[in-house]
């Protein structure tokens, strides 16, 4: 539960124990998504999913404030996961915050489950929108943000975004209009792994130049690296503390991070897993494990 979390950047030295339960939590969010596909035998989104585990584990451990308890508690923050064929990603993150428990993906993709392919606000406990249709999550989020400054409300509406979404023109129009109505407590995370499902963004319609593209649009802007947390927890910290007009972090992320033979590839997306690349991907976590515990040892 965290109902007032403290919202403050991370320190290496400070934080040392936090730092290392962070990493292993993203251990863990990694190792889940593996077994959940290949025990499925389904074609997942791996790429999309692997990219954005360290910013759902940052945001759902350490940042939002919500009570899993109460999942519709009128003051806790809001996230809108607009690349919703990341969905098991944010399902996985749902879960070990405790939303739900992890028997439920029994059910995962079959008829009447609650964790379907794509969010589903109506049937899962903790997600805020239903997404799928890239470029779609976006702009409700800045009606969520809106709306809560039309209330006077306290709460944040963070929500996350691929950098191929943003080849749709209705992230640009959303984006116009929630600086013009200087909506501050909305903060856009942009994954910023520079591929998309069918290859390089530099081979498609390129966004680049992304981050200027934002400023033009005035908006305040972070880069960071959206896989360390100290660094993602302080731009969290910056866009919280800026005013009059939204944020956005720019996260230079890998996609299918945490895989060795998929981390960057630009054809490693929506796929089956094999036995073999199932368990070279386990060793590799295992050995990332082993790392980050005899850091702190």
């Amino acid at each position: 539960m965290q109902t007032n979390p403290a919202k403050t950047p991370l320190d290496r030295s400070q934080d040392a124990k936090a730092l290392q339960e962070l990493k292993l939590r993203a251990i863990a969010v990694r190792r889940f998504l593996l077994n959940l596909g290949f025990e499925k035998g389904i074609r997942l989104h791996y790429g999309a999913m692997l990219s954005i585990v360290e910013i759902l584990v940052l945001l759902y451990d350490r940042w939002l404030r919500l009570d899993p308890q109460k999942p519709e508690w009128e003051e806790r923050d809001r996230f809108v996961l607009s690349k919703g064929h990341a969905a098991p990603a944010l399902y996985a993150a749902l879960a070990f915050a405790g939303f739900f428990g992890i028997g439920e993906f029994a059910s995962f993709r079959t008829l009447g489950s609650r964790l379907q392919g794509h969010p589903d606000r109506n049937k899962t406990p903790g997600v805020d929108c239903s997404t799928g249709s890239l470029g779609q999550g976006f702009p409700v989020a800045c009606g969520m943000a809106l709306s809560s400054k039309i209330d006077q409300g306290n709460c944040r509406v963070y929500a996350c975004l691929s950098d191929g979404e943003c080849n749709e023109g209705s992230i640009w129009e959303a984006a116009l209009i929630a600086s013009n109505l200087g909506l501050d407590r909305l903060i856009a995370i942009v994954d910023w792994n520079k591929k998309s499902s069918y290859g390089s963004m530099k081979n498609r319609n390129d966004v680049e130049p992304l981050l200027e593209k934002w400023e033009a649009f005035n908006w305040a802007t972070y880069e960071c690296d959206g896989h360390d947390y100290l660094s993602l927890s302080a731009a969290l910290s910056r866009a919280e503390s800026t005013k009059g007009k939204p944020s956005v972090l720019l996260c230079h992320t890998v996609k299918g991070k945490g895989i060795p033979w998929a981390e960057g590839t630009d054809t490693r997306s929506n796929f089956q897993l094999e036995k073999k690349h199932y368990e070279e991907a386990l060793a590799a976590l295992d050995g990332s494990e082993k790392e980050i515990r005899h850091e702190s040892a």
